[in-house]
């Protein structure tokens, strides 16, 4: 029993650090990151931006741009030795402290996201702010009504 649950548990861990990696190597020709200019391009637009504001976001994004290669390539790196862990057979206390290794980086992602978002939203006036709410609401909804919609295709071919 013990032994079984051993193998569930890495394989589910293997499943779920093989589903980014495929879709990070599908980023196409574009790559990873081809939607995010246009879209912050979009959101600019949307809030009314102004130059200075555009100008303070750009400085904080290069300002964070070092510290989020360096947390992509940490991540990368704690990937690989993850999957050659699973591919080498490594015991389950080495996956654990590889896996719990794994969250806290993910949970310093987060962390480094929110810190992010807040300083978007410091540079907005009151006005951007309630407007970014409203976008916000509005492509929760959206994402609502996609998941619903596709729920119901699911169960059509069920």
């Amino acid at each position: 029993m013990k032994n079984w649950k051993a193998m569930a548990s890495s394989l589910v861990l293997a499943g779920a650090l093989a589903v980014p990696g495929m879709t990070m190597a599908a980023g196409g020709e574009h790559g990873p990151h081809h939607f995010k200019g246009p879209m912050f391009e979009h959101l600019a637009e949307e809030l009314n931006l102004t130059e200075g504001q555009k100008a303070q976001l750009k400085a904080n994004r290069e300002a964070n741009r070092e510290a989020r290669k360096a947390h992509r390539e940490e991540m990368r790196a704690l990937h690989e030795q993850l999957r050659e862990a699973i591919d080498s057979g490594a015991d389950q206390a080495t996956l654990d402290r590889l896996g719990a290794e794994l969250g806290k980086l993910q949970v310093a992602k987060m962390q480094e996201m929110h810190q992010q978002q807040a300083q978007f939203e410091a540079i907005l006036t009151d006005e951007q702010k309630v407007k970014l709410e409203q976008l916000k609401a509005e492509r929760k909804e959206r994402w609502k009504e996609r998941r619903h919609k596709r729920g119901e295709r699911w169960q059509e071919e069920q």
